[in-house]
């Protein structure tokens, strides 16, 4: 084979995995947004109605199904649109343009600095889709895997500008609900401590312990335990204004 056919392969090659990249790095994060849309609907107690993303062609607009009393699919929509990455919200088969807040934009008008959030979230949620910072039951203590991990995301994060970062403790339902809320916040405070030392300004990081209220598995055995022993990172903008509305939505 001539030199020539041989370099105009590899070309072709390497565009084609590059291509394949993208698209699997954006499977990756769809899921992962359908998957945090779920447990925000669980935690209000909307589970009976699920979540969906298109994937051909890939689309962070949220599609609700299933049932649930007129009175809530209002809630349902607010609750799905408020998560962070999701563009916008409507129930299946409802062809008007989504019924939810009148400041969202589709992904194509989306502004630089909503890109850049949109961004950064991807980035720590590619490391956390295959590594979990997870503590043991009542302890608050970082392990070295842990520590490892922590690093992974801060070189993530130091490529983010304009952003605020929200570290959010849980734990499982094991023990009473306030000692949980207390061990949830340690845990969120050493991460944000941990972020600080890896160069993370902490002006840009809170912290927050919400105990067992929002579990990720349900259930009480050993294994749904160590998945609702967690820390979750939601990206928000600088100046906190959206991460705020969103917080303020969860703790109603």
């Amino acid at each position: 084979m001539k030199s020539g056919s041989k370099i105009l392969i590899g070309a072709a090659a390497t565009a084609l995995l590059a291509v394949v990249g993208h698209w699997t790095t954006g499977e990756t994060f769809i899921a992962d947004l359908q998957q945090k849309a779920q447990t925000e609907l669980a935690a209000r107690g909307l589970e009976t109605a699920t979540v969906s993303f298109a994937h051909a062609p890939l689309s962070r607009a949220a599609i609700l199904d299933g049932e649930l009393p007129d009175g809530l699919k209002q809630e349902a929509l607010e609750v799905v649109a408020a998560t962070p990455g999701v563009s916008s919200a409507r129930w299946k088969g409802e062809e008007a343009a989504p019924a939810v807040a009148a400041e969202e934009r589709p992904a194509a008008t989306e502004t630089p600095a909503q890109n850049r959030i949109a961004e950064c979230q991807a980035g720590v949620d590619k490391v956390l889709n295959t590594k979990q910072i997870s503590f043991r039951s009542g302890s608050a203590y970082v392990s070295l895997e842990s520590k490892q991990i922590l690093d992974e995301l801060a070189a993530a994060l130091k490529t983010c500008d304009g952003v605020t970062i929200a570290v959010e403790g849980h734990t499982d339902d094991d023990g009473d609900s306030d000692v949980n809320r207390v061990i949830s916040q340690e845990r969120a405070d050493r991460i944000k401590a941990g972020l600080a030392e890896r160069g993370i300004p902490e002006t840009l990081v809170t912290a927050t312990g919400y105990g067992s209220s929002r579990p990720r598995a349900k259930g009480s055995d050993a294994v749904a335990d160590a998945q609702n022993r967690r820390i979750e990172f939601q990206i928000g903008p600088a100046n906190g204004s959206a991460n705020g509305d969103v917080k303020a939505q969860r703790e109603k």
